[in-house]
C-alpha cells in the first residue's frame, strides 16, 4: 500500500497484522493477512432511521454463501449473557467429524448480516478442544473490542456469513484446520465471538447524476472506483458532490469513521488507495488528523454514501511536497463511507 494518506504528518499506526493464536497453527493460514485495529473504541448509536440504515445491508449478497452448523459444535454449551465474558462447557477431547468449521448461533442479534469483504468489530475467546483451556481472549468489558476484516472469500467468511450484528456465536475449528497446539498435538479449537458492529463493504444507496465539471467515477462490481479527470486546468477552489447517496447517520466533526478511499492527482495518477490493500481505513474526522479538504468532503455526508472531493492546495498540502504528491497539487478523493465507530 502506498505511503501517502489524507491525514496530516506521518501516517498513524492504525493497524497491525496479528494472529489470534500464540502457538503454531495451520489456522494462521486462515487469518493470514487479516488486520485487526490495535486500539479499542466505544460504539455510538445512529441518529438516522434504523429502518433506512438496515435497508442498505438488505441489498447486499453474501460473497461466500452462509454459515454451516453441525452436531459437533452443538455439543459446546456457551453462556448467553452478553454483558459478561462467555463461559464454555463441553466433553473433552472435542473435534469435528468433518474437516469443516461448524458455526452455532448462541444469541441471535437483530442487526445487519455479515456478507464478506467488510470490517466487523467483535470480542472473542478461544479455547482448546483438548482440555478447554483458554488460549486467548479479549476482556468482554467494552475496552478491548477489535476491528477485524472479514475477507470476501475463505474459511472465516464462510463460517460467519449470515451471522447478524449483536450475535454471540461459537465456532468449532477442526484439528485438520487448527493444526498442532503448543504441545505438538493435533487439536481442535473453539472460538466464541460477540459481533458488536457490522460495517458496509462498499457504498450502498441511490446513484446520483454526476455534477458538471467534476471527475467521472466508474465502479467495479466490488465497488472499487476508477476516475476520469477532466482535461482542464486544476481547480483552485474546493468542490464536492455525492455519487451514491447512503441512508445512514451523517458524519460529524470528531467522529471516527471507517472508509474506503482512493486519492488522485489532477493528472489522473493514483497516489493512494485503500482498495488496493483490500482493507478500509479508520481515522478521526478533524483538522488535527486530516487535511482540511478531506474533512470538508466527509462532514455532513451519510454512511453508505460515496462522495468525491476536489481539494485545492490551500486545503491539502499547500506548497509542501508530500511523498509522491508534488507541491501545490490539487487532489481528488473518492470516498466510500462504510460506518461510524
Amino acid at each position: 500500500m502506498l505511503k501517502v494518506r489524507p491525514w496530516l504528518g506521518p501516517a498513524p499506526k492504525i493497524q497491525t497484522k496479528i494472529g489470534v493464536f500464540k502457538e503454531r497453527s495451520k489456522l494462521r493460514k486462515i487469518i493470514a493477512g487479516f488486520t485487526i485495529a490495535i486500539s479499542a473504541f466505544a460504539l455510538v448509536g445512529c441518529s438516522s432511521s434504523a429502518n433506512d440504515a438496515a435497508s442498505m445491508f438488505e441489498t447486499l449478497k453474501s460473497s461466500c454463501g452462509a454459515f454451516k452448523s453441525g452436531s459437533d459444535v452443538k455439543k459446546v454449551t456457551v453462556s448467553s449473557e452478553l454483558s459478561k465474558a462467555p463461559t464454555v462447557s463441553f466433553m473433552t477431547p472435542l473435534d469435528s467429524s468433518k474437516p469443516k468449521i461448524q458455526t452455532n448461533v448462541i444469541v441471535e442479534g437483530k442487526g445487519p448480516k455479515i456478507t464478506g469483504g467488510q470490517y466487523v468489530s467483535w470480542e472473542y475467546a478461544v479455547f482448546s478442544g483438548v482440555d478447554k483451556s483458554e488460549i486467548t481472549s479479549t476482556k468482554f468489558d467494552g475496552t478491548g473490542t477489535q476491528l477485524q476484516m472479514i475477507p470476501a472469500t475463505g474459511d472465516l467468511c464462510t463460517a460467519l456469513a449470515g451471522v447478524r450484528e449483536g450475535s454471540r456465536v461459537s465456532l468449532l475449528v477442526p484439528s485438520e484446520i487448527a493444526g498442532t497446539s503448543a504441545t505438538g498435538t493435533m487439536a481442535a479449537q473453539v472460538w466464541i465471538f460477540d459481533i458488536k458492529k457490522v460495517f458496509l463493504p462498499h457504498a450502498v444507496g441511490d446513484v446520483q447524476a454526476p455534477a458538471n465539471g467534476m471527475p467521472i467515477v466508474n465502479r467495479a462490481t466490488d465497488g472499487k472506483p476508477a476516475v476520469s479527470i477532466p482535461k482542464t486546468a486544476a481547480p483552485t477552489k474546493f468542490s464536492s458532490s455525492v455519487l451514491i447517496q447512503g441512508k445512514g447517520a451523517a458524519v460529524k466533526l470528531g467522529d471516527k469513521v471507517v472508509v474506503h478511499y482512493s486519492g488522485y492527482l489532477w493528472n489522473g495518477t493514483t497516489f493512494d488507495s485503500s482498495w488496493e490493500s483490500g482493507n478500509p481505513a479508520s481515522f478521526t474526522v478533524d483538522n488535527s488528523h486530516l487535511i482540511k479538504g478531506f474533512v470538508k468532503t466527509l462532514v455532513g455526508q451519510k454512511v453508505g454514501s460515496q462522495v468525491i472531493g476536489v481539494i485545492p492546495p490551500s486545503l491539502g498540502y499547500g506548497a509542501t511536497a508530500n511523498g509522491s504528491i508534488p507541491a501545490n497539487s490539487t487532489l481528488v478523493f473518492v470516498v466510500d463511507i462504510l460506518g461510524i465507530q
